[in-house]
């Protein structure tokens, strides 16, 4: 594998995937190259977890090693930033009942930043050709915000303190009757 023109594949993609949020009056904008060896694509998400809720989502590829057989797109979105602790409890019984039912990746809090978020990593072969790899990450992109968008409401209700997380469990448990 040619982890150089990997990479360069990763550069493509991911600065083509700013150019489409951004023609969709999305602000994004891909980082320069961290201590980590990798780039990441931050965005600013309008009204993804709930009305009026501005989060921010980043977009990376893991870096990769020459033996590895997998590549993995991570999409990660910060739904809430400053959790207050007397809702940790609450949060954390209905980020259990979320997670019971969501569809792909997870809902997690975060407990050294203190905030509320999302991850959906997506594998995918070393050796994908550039344009599948770009359909992937997309896909995987708009599944993560899919789910974000789905669920996350409820989440961001537990910490305003306007939902109980008995009232999320009931949302689930009566889904099928």
């Amino acid at each position: 594998m040619n982890l150089k023109k990997l990479n360069e594949d990763r550069l493509w993609i991911l600065s083509e995937m700013e150019k489409e949020l951004t023609k969709n009056l999305v602000p994004a904008q891909l980082s320069e190259e961290n201590e980590g060896g990798f780039r990441v694509l931050n965005a600013l998400l309008q009204d993804v977890a709930a009305d009026g809720l501005h989060s921010s989502g980043e977009f990376f590829f893991l870096p990769s090693k020459e033996d590895d057989e997998l590549q993995f797109f991570v999409n990660l979105i910060t739904i809430c930033e400053k959790v207050p602790d007397e809702c940790l409890e609450q949060l954390t019984i209905a980020l259990a009942t979320i997670n019971t039912y969501v569809l792909t990746g997870a809902f997690a809090f975060d407990p050294v930043a203190k905030t509320l978020i999302y991850k959906l990593t997506f594998p995918m072969a070393l050796d994908t050709p550039k344009d599948e790899m770009y359909e992937k990450s997309d896909f995987s992109m708009g599944l993560a915000l899919q789910m974000v968008d789905s669920y996350a409401y409820m989440l961001v209700e537990v910490v305003e303190g306007t939902r109980s997380a008995e009232s999320v469990i009931g949302l689930f448990t009566t889904m099928g009757q």
